[in-house]
């Protein structure tokens, strides 16, 4: 599904925040909020934009817990004027809906923060269950409105370049999916994943990786992912797809490749990589990974990544510092993980990073960092997730050229973006092969078989606990998203490549693209000129470029 690349009345945030993506004192952006004005077609003394656009400190903006009847009557206006006889009046009505999603979901993005900072906070984990029980309600309206406006009579006039687009509606004629039964369903989903953070939480109390994790909570999350697989092929199959592997591709990630096409793409990286993965796993390269690193080198290196880039990438990373939009502090009550999330009514990125102490710490905040510039240029990122990937994974590899990175690290990442590419497509193809489980084959004892043989194909290292699946969030709370990893990271390091080839040449490439609407990844592919990773041969000249570094 293309963005609309015009001044589309809810494009902010009605096709941007899917979650994973007021005015106040302080230094104005022009060149942040210029590009998000630029972004939604206004222009300067445009009688929408009541005032310009600052940035607003993270520490300033509180929480207010949405209020359903509130954003209910919002979408009741809506679908109101959608049937009137004024297309002013239906204009105002989805602008005010506008705010009222864009509330809902900034809330959720605060909440998710702060409860990700302490998990162990249960003032915030109630603000996050809060909001996470009520998201299917929230978009089965913005479907609802969706399918309204396809058949109202002002359908031509909305999907011009003024609102949304050419074609906008066509994916919304007919029925909609989102009855009180799918909504139930996805009602039931949210609550299995809240779940997992519970007992991520609880397992605080046992040591990490141990038996006593693995035999406690580990072997009662297994069975969460089991209920879980089971529930989302029924929630497939009431949708009307076949399995729930075509359902996420479509439905939720609008791929324009399909799940036998990363079949395909998993063969050849089996095929090509995984005797170069066993050589690196067993070498030393991995004890540079574990040479400390304070959070002010990991921050240095990050901020003399984005001031050698310069332009829109330095502007992002003072924004970032001066209006403490990132949390990079370590803490043993925080979530163990890192993400990147858009705070879309202030239209303001944020940055989550629980540190290690290691030296690739300094990659996996240029990661997050990356989604930032992306979300900043563009005022909100509208590339689908496989094209989110690219921008962070490419900052890791262009940092190793511009950020004062040594050999070492160079190397490092190199290892690691191999390892990156063998063992979330082993992922991927887990979850490939536990999705065709179906009936009585989808059981505990089934998939933990299916992982460990997954381990083996994949040339996993024998430290490798086959029920460390369990610690793999995506599998609970993003499913099917991990091949976004394997193919993004391709694209990225072809950015790599050109930028060693020749100086400055995938900077400039990166730095042009950051403001992309196309929301595909084989769009965006030929879009830039990249070559696909579904080319017939192209593993074996990635395996013959890392080669060259790592041996």
């Amino acid at each position: 599904m293309k963005l609309p690349s015009v001044r589309s009345v809810i494009a902010l945030v009605l096709v941007l925040t899917l979650l994973l993506t007021g005015c106040s004192g302080g230094v104005d952006f022009p060149g942040y909020f210029g590009a998000l004005a630029g972004y939604l077609g206004l222009t300067e003394g445009d009688p929408l934009v009541e005032e310009p656009w600052t940035a607003t400190p993270f520490e300033d903006i509180e929480y207010v817990q949405p209020d359903m009847d509130a954003y209910q009557a919002s979408l009741d206006a809506c679908l109101e004027a959608a049937e009137g006889n004024s297309f002013s009046a239906l204009i105002d009505a989805i602008w005010d809906f506008n705010d009222a999603y864009s509330d809902f979901y900034t809330a959720y993005a605060v909440s998710y923060i702060h409860y990700c900072a302490d998990l162990t906070d249960e003032t915030w984990e109630d603000a996050y269950n809060f909001c996470e029980a009520n998201t299917s309600a929230v978009d089965a309206g913005l479907d609802e409105l969706y399918h309204a406006l396809a058949v109202c009579a002002y359908r031509d006039r909305l999907e011009t370049e003024e609102y949304f687009g050419e074609d906008f509606f066509d994916d919304y004629e007919g029925d909609s999916v989102w009855d009180d039964t799918f909504l139930s369903l996805m009602e039931e989903q949210s609550a299995l994943e809240s779940q997992y953070y519970d007992l991520s939480t609880k397992a605080l109390d046992v040591a990490y990786y141990s038996e006593e994790f693995f035999t406690g909570y580990g072997q009662e999350m297994a069975q969460l992912l089991v209920d879980l697989v089971a529930k989302r092929q029924e929630i497939a199959a009431y949708a009307g797809y076949d399995n729930y592997l075509d359902f996420a591709y479509d439905f939720l990630y609008y791929r324009d490749f399909t799940p036998e096409d990363a079949d395909v793409l998993l063969r050849g990286i089996q095929d090509e990589l995984i005797d170069l993965y066993r050589q690196v796993d067993d070498s030393d390269v991995w004890d540079l990974g574990y040479r400390s690193c304070s959070s002010a080198k990991t921050q240095a290196y990050v901020m003399n990544t984005a001031e050698s880039i310069g332009g829109v990438v330095q502007e992002a990373y003072e924004l970032m510092n001066d209006y403490g939009l990132c949390d990079i502090k370590y803490s043993p009550n925080k979530y163990d993980s890192s993400f990147e999330i858009f705070l879309s009514s202030y239209g303001e990125p944020f940055v989550f990073l629980n540190p290690t102490g290691r030296l690739g710490d300094q990659l996996t905040f240029a990661h997050e960092f990356g989604h930032f510039c992306n979300d900043y240029a563009s005022g909100g990122s509208g590339a689908g997730i496989d094209v989110a990937e690219i921008f962070s994974q490419g900052m890791e590899y262009l940092s190793l050229c511009v950020g004062g990175a040594n050999e070492d690290l160079e190397r490092y990442k190199l290892a690691d973006g191999l390892a990156t590419t063998v063992e979330q497509a082993a992922y991927a193809d887990f979850e490939h092969r536990i999705y065709r489980l179906e009936g009585d084959d989808l059981t505990l004892e089934n998939v933990q078989a299916v992982y460990a043989q997954v381990c083996r194909d994949y040339g996993f290292g024998s430290w490798r606990d086959p029920r460390d699946f369990v610690l793999i969030t995506h599998f609970f709370t993003s499913p099917v998203y991990v091949i976004s990893y394997v193919v993004s990271n391709d694209a990225a390091f072809q950015l790599y490549q050109r930028e060693k080839a020749s100086e400055g040449q995938g900077l400039a490439l990166y730095v042009d693209s950051l403001d992309t609407l196309e929301s595909t990844f084989l769009a965006f592919i030929q879009e830039t000129g990249l070559e696909s990773p579904f080319t017939e041969g192209h593993m074996a000249s990635v395996r013959e470029s890392l080669e060259s570094v790592l041996d």
